[in-house]
C-alpha cells in the first residue's frame, strides 16, 4: 500500500455539484456530518472537524443566497441564510408518556393529557412548528436551486472546467484535455501520473478522489490495490465527437509535421534558452514569463494580460495549423500578411458567441471580423511573442517586424473623451430612476468607483473585497490619516493602492447584501467587487470586461435618449462614451480641482508623468477663450 502523502493545495475550482446540495440538505436535517461528508463530498478531501463542515455549509449557503438574490428572490435568499439544523445539545421536548408520568396524569385520558401537554409547552411547540415549516421551505428552495445551478460532471468536460488553471494546464500539456481522456489514462495504469510534470502523489490522490466521487457519470476506476489488471484501452470511455478542428490548443491534436519540432526558422536547440521542443511549448513559456510575482492564494491564475496574450497566440497558432498548414515556427512575412487580412475578414465557421466556454464544443476563436484597432493590437501581441522567441534563441528571426498593421484613425490619447458636469448630472438622474435590481446596484457601485478613482476596466473586474482595507497612515506629528484603500493590479502587473470614500464603501455594503453576502467587505470573503447578475450564477462569480462594457453602453444609450430632443450634441457624446471615458473624467476632474499632477499620476497608475500632464487643459482653455475674444470683438 502506498505511503500516505500530505494533502496538496486544493485542486478544484469552486463549482457546485450535486454532492454539495445533498450535503447541505443532510446537515440542515441534523444527520451525521462525518458520514454525510464521506458520502457526498469525498472529492473535498478527508473529513477534518466541525470547522470544515462550517466552512463548507457556509460556502454552499452563500452561493445559493447569491443566486436567489440575483434572480430578485430576496425572501428566498433570507430563508437560505437561516440555520435550521437541530441544536447539538438535543433540546427535544419530552414524550407525552414522560410528561404524564412526571405530572401525575396517569388517570387522565389521552386527549386530556395532550391538551395539558400542548398548553404547558405552547411556546416551545410554536417554535418547533415554525422551524419545521421553515425547514420544509428551505429544503424546497435548495431542491429548486439545484435544478438551476447543479453542474453534472461529464466525460466531455474540459479539465479546466473543474480543476484550477495550473493543474488543468499540466494535464493539457500531457494531452489530457478532457475528463474522458484523463479517465482513460487513469484506467490504463496505476502509475498514470508519474510521467507528468508537476503532478505528484498528493495531486494524483486528490484527482482520484474527485473521479471516484463522480463515478456515476464518469464511470468507475480500477481498484489497483485489489490487484486489478491494467486496461488495454479497448473499453475506454467514449468521448464526444469533436465536430470542429477549431478547438483550444490544449485540445488540438497537431500533426507531427506541424508541431514546429523541426520548423524552418528554428534556431539551434543547443543555443536555445527555453526547454520547449515545439511551438506550443514555446507559446506556453512566453505566457508563463508574463506572470508577475504573486501570492500563494493567487498562484496558478492567469492575469488579464496573460489571458489576452493566450487568446492572440492561440488564434494565430490555430490559423497556422488549420488554415495555412504551416508550423508557427515556419511562417514567413507572406504568411503573416495573409493572417492580418484573415483577421479583418474571417470565414463564418471561425466565428461564434463569446459566451461559449473554451471547454464547450461550440467554442470558436473569433466573435467576428476585428476592427482596425483590434487587428493592430493582435499584431502587436504576435510581434511581442516572436521577439521573445528570437531573444530566447528559439527562432532566428521575427517576420512580424516587417508587417504593416492596419491604419487606426485617431490613435493616441484623447483626453477630451470625458463627461462634463452637466452630462454626469444626467447620468446620475437616469441611474437613480432605474428599477432596483442586482444589475442596477452593480452599475451604481461600479460607476461610482470608476469616477472616484479612475481605475481601468480591467482593474475593476479583477478587484476583490479582499483587497479593500481600512488603513491608518502615520503622518507625525499629526494624527494618523484613516480611510479605505483599494489595491488594484494595473498594466504590467504593477500594483498600486487608491483611496475610496466611506460613502462608496457603504454603497458597496448594500450591494453585497443584495448578493446574499455580509455587508462588511472583510467578512464577505475574497470575492469580486462586482459580480455576475446572471440567474443561477454563484456568489463568487465575477464578470467579464465585455459583459460590463456592454451594460455600460446600454445604460449610456438610455441616458442619451433623455437628451435627444434638447441636447443632440450631448446625446452623441453619451452614445460614444464608455468606461474609459470615466477614467478620463476622473483624471481631468481631479486636476481641474487642483490635485497635484504627481498625486493624480500615482492614483491613475501612469508610468510617465507626461501622460498625466496631457490631461491638464487649463492652458488650452485660456487659449480658446483668448482667441474667441479676438474674433468675437470684430
Amino acid at each position: 500500500m502506498p505511503a500516505r502523502v500530505s494533502p496538496p493545495r486544493p485542486i478544484l475550482r469552486p463549482v457546485l455539484h450535486c454532492g454539495h446540495f445533498a450535503f447541505l440538505r443532510a446537515i440542515v436535517q441534523g444527520l451525521s456530518a462525518r458520514a454525510m461528508w464521506e458520502r457526498y463530498l469525498p472529492d473535498a478531501g478527508d473529513y477534518a472537524d466541525g470547522h470544515a463542515v462550517h466552512r463548507m455549509t457556509g460556502f454552499v449557503r452563500r452561493e445559493l443566497m447569491a443566486a436567489a438574490a440575483r434572480a430578485g428572490h430576496f425572501g428566498r435568499a433570507h430563508l437560505l441564510r437561516l440555520n435550521l439544523a437541530p441544536a447539538a445539545d438535543g433540546g427535544a421536548l419530552p414524550s407525552l408518556e414522560t410528561f404524564a408520568a412526571t405530572h401525575g396524569l396517569d388517570g387522565f385520558g389521552e386527549a386530556e393529557q395532550q391538551a395539558l401537554y400542548d398548553d404547558h409547552y405552547r411556546a416551545d411547540l410554536d417554535v418547533q412548528r415554525r422551524r419545521t415549516c421553515l425547514l420544509r421551505r428551505q429544503l424546497l428552495a435548495i431542491y429548486s436551486l439545484e435544478a438551476q445551478l447543479c453542474t453534472p460532471v461529464a466525460l466531455g468536460d474540459g479539465c479546466e472546467a473543474w480543476f484550477v488553471d495550473t493543474l488543468a494546464q499540466r494535464l493539457a500539456d500531457a494531452g489530457l484535455g478532457t475528463l474522458g481522456a484523463l479517465h482513460a489514462r487513469m484506467t490504463a495504469s496505476p502509475d498514470w501520473w508519474k510521467p507528468l510534470r508537476g503532478i505528484g502523489a498528493g495531486k494524483a490522490q486528490a484527482i482520484r478522489q474527485f473521479m471516484q466521487a463522480h463515478a456515476s457519470t464518469l464511470g468507475p476506476l480500477p481498484d489497483w490495490e485489489a490487484g486489478a489488471a491494467p486496461d488495454t484501452g479497448a473499453d475506454a470511455p467514449d468521448l464526444p465527437a469533436v465536430v470542429s478542428t477549431l478547438v483550444p490548443l490544449d485540445r488540438l491534436v497537431v500533426p507531427a509535421a506541424l508541431t514546429g519540432a523541426s520548423g524552418r526558422h528554428r534556431a539551434p536547440q543547443e543555443t536555445c534558452l527555453l526547454h520547449a521542443t515545439n511551438d506550443l511549448e514555446a507559446i506556453r513559456a512566453w505566457i508563463a514569463a508574463k506572470a508577475p510575482p504573486t501570492t500563494p492564494d493567487h498562484a496558478g491564475r492567469l492575469t488579464y494580460t496573460q489571458l489576452c496574450y493566450r487568446k492572440e497566440a492561440e488564434r494565430f497558432a490555430l490559423w497556422c495549423v488549420v488554415e495555412n498548414q504551416t508550423a508557427l515556427s515556419s511562417v514567413g512575412i507572406e504568411d503573416c500578411t495573409r493572417y492580418r487580412d484573415f483577421l479583418l475578414a474571417p470565414p463564418a465557421h471561425w466565428c461564434g458567441p463569446r459566451s461559449i466556454g473554451r471547454w464547450q464544443v461550440g467554442w470558436r476563436p473569433l466573435e467576428g471580423p476585428l476592427s482596425a484597432r483590434s487587428c493592430a493590437y493582435a499584431l502587436s501581441v504576435l510581434n511581442n511573442l516572436f521577439n521573445f522567441l528570437v531573444k530566447q534563441g528559439y527562432l532566428v528571426g521575427n517576420p512580424w517586424a516587417a508587417v504593416q498593421a492596419p491604419g487606426v484613425v485617431g490613435a493616441g490619447l484623447d483626453t477630451g473623451r470625458a463627461l462634463t458636469a452637466a452630462l454626469w448630472h444626467v447620468v446620475g438622474r437616469v441611474l437613480d430612476g432605474l428599477p432596483v435590481t442586482l444589475a442596477t446596484l452593480r452599475l451604481r457601485v461600479a460607476l461610482g468607483l470608476l469616477r472616484q478613482t479612475g481605475i481601468r476596466l480591467a482593474e475593476l473586474v479583477q478587484a476583490t473585497t479582499g483587497r479593500l482595507e481600512w488603513l491608518a497612515l502615520a503622518q507625525p506629528p499629526l494624527a494618523p490619516d484613516e480611510g479605505w484603500w483599494l489595491t488594484v493590479t494595473g498594466k504590467g502587473g504593477r500594483i498600486r493602492r487608491v483611496p475610496v470614500t466611506d460613502d462608496w464603501v457603504n454603497a458597496l455594503g448594500d450591494y453585497l447584501v443584495a448578493r446574499g453576502l455580509s455587508p462588511d467587505p472583510g467578512l464577505a470573503g475574497d470575492i469580486p467587487l462586482i459580480g455576475s447578475a446572471a440567474e443561477g450564477a454563484p456568489a463568487t462569480a465575477g464578470i467579464s470586461r465585455n459583459v460590463f462594457h456592454k451594460q455600460v453602453k446600454r445604460f449610456f444609450e438610455r441616458c442619451a435618449r433623455e437628451l435627444d430632443a434638447t441636447d443632440p450634441r450631448g446625446a452623441a457624446r453619451l452614445r460614444a462614451a464608455s468606461t474609459h471615458w470615466l477614467r478620463h473624467t476622473a483624471i481631468s476632474e481631479a486636476l481641474a480641482r487642483g490635485a497635484p499632477v504627481e498625486i493624480v499620476q500615482a492614483n491613475a497608475g501612469h508610468v510617465s508623468l507626461a501622460t498625466t500632464t496631457r490631461y491638464v487643459q487649463v492652458q488650452d482653455a485660456r487659449r480658446a477663450r483668448a482667441m474667441r475674444g479676438v474674433w468675437e470683438s470684430h
